[in-house]
């Protein structure tokens, strides 16, 4: 059986006599999960996102690896479906600036990592004569909303993409220009947020994000797909297709008898300290059972000089007062990250990569 990694391609097999296709979680913070989706869920989801949000396109830019669900819809499915070119970027992340065509409609398959690349190419991106972006996870980094508003008024527009190896897309945002933004997630039309019987029915209830979805993967161990599948992120409804996401459940601790988003976090240093890159992680804590610690490291070349710790616990009492300061601020030369943008935890934590802050 052929190794994904290596050929940048999805193992491809058969189960009760017909085809699927493999994908796995990124196991960022455990071992990766093999998830297996038909072909015919594969083609029906390239071509309901892109008709949603990209419309007609003449040329395809893929900066996400075609062995993970995201880059293989995008940068695979969807040029086969539409007849139309691909430019797979992620094989050459380092090399140069992606061929743009003048004349091309074209759709950028967006990561985190290609957002400061876009920033570098706005007078060209603001010539073509319509782009439309994809970014992949459900917060979009401050340079996106900087090229967003930069090209505000052009024939530019960016959507994000909120799904999962186990659910796929299950909903979508436009990346508004700076300070429009209302926060707010639309479900796909063929998906249905599952009402939480241990939350409130109104609106601005918090739950799970759980859902119904003709799409959903089948795990390795399952003879079918499930019926529904519940998330480990957290959303506050508004109404029964819309909510606001909060995070992963797993984002939120407890320190001293307040609620603590470790996004929120990440978000309020990067908004004051733009070009670094931050990851903010649960720890166990002996007196007060869970709290938090920090990592920063620059951004990209362009980044300022890594913050001391004494600047960003400042950031974080102006910013969210009453808010228990972290239990450790590391700084370290570079944060590790998968291909998708997550921490790889237990890389990150390795004692050899902490400075001492």
């Amino acid at each position: 059986m052929p190794d994904a990694t290596t050929t940048g391609h999805p193992t491809a097999v058969r189960h009760r006599g017909r085809p699927e296709v493999e994908f796995r979680t990124s196991g960022h913070t455990g071992s990766p999960v093999s998830w297996w989706r038909t072909p015919d869920q594969l083609t029906y989801e390239a071509g309901l996102v892109a008709g949603l949000l990209a419309g007609d396109i003449d040329h395809v830019i893929n900066f996400a690896p075609t062995r993970h669900l995201f880059g293989h819809l995008f940068g695979d499915v969807l040029p086969r479906l539409r007849g139309i070119d691909v430019h797979q970027a992620w094989r050459h992340p380092v090399t140069g600036v992606p061929p743009l065509r003048p004349d091309a409609r074209t759709l950028l398959v967006c990561l985190p990592s290609s957002w400061p690349l876009l920033r570098r190419l706005l007078p060209a991106l603001g010539e073509l004569p319509r782009v439309v972006a994809l970014h992949s996870t459900a917060a979009a980094p401050e340079v996106a909303k900087e090229v967003v508003t930069a090209l505000h008024g052009s024939r530019f527009a960016a959507h994000a993409v909120l799904g999962s190896t186990e659910t796929g897309a299950v909903a979508s945002r436009p990346i508004a220009p700076a300070g429009t933004d209302d926060g707010r997630w639309r479900l796909l039309p063929d998906v249905a947020l599952v009402p939480d019987r241990n939350a409130p029915h109104a609106a601005g209830a918090l739950q799970p994000l759980h859902v119904i979805s003709p799409r959903l993967g089948r795990r390795h161990d399952m003879p079918e797909p499930p019926p529904s599948w519940r998330t480990t992120d957290l959303v506050r409804r508004h109404g029964p297709r819309e909510f606001a996401y909060l995070g992963r459940s797993s984002r939120l601790v407890k320190a001293n008898g307040v609620r603590i988003w470790l996004d929120e976090v990440e978000t309020a240093v990067t908004t004051a300290l733009p070009g670094l890159d931050v990851a903010c992680l649960p720890v166990p804590d002996r007196v007060r059972g869970e709290h938090y610690e920090i990592y920063c490291a620059p951004g990209d070349r362009e980044s300022p000089a890594v913050a001391g710790a004494r600047q960003i616990r400042g950031v974080l009492a102006h910013a969210l007062p009453g808010v228990p300061s972290p239990r450790a601020v590391h700084l370290v030369d570079r944060i590790p990250r998968s291909t998708l943008g997550k921490v790889r935890i237990p890389e990150l934590r390795s004692p050899e990569r902490v400075k001492p802050a």
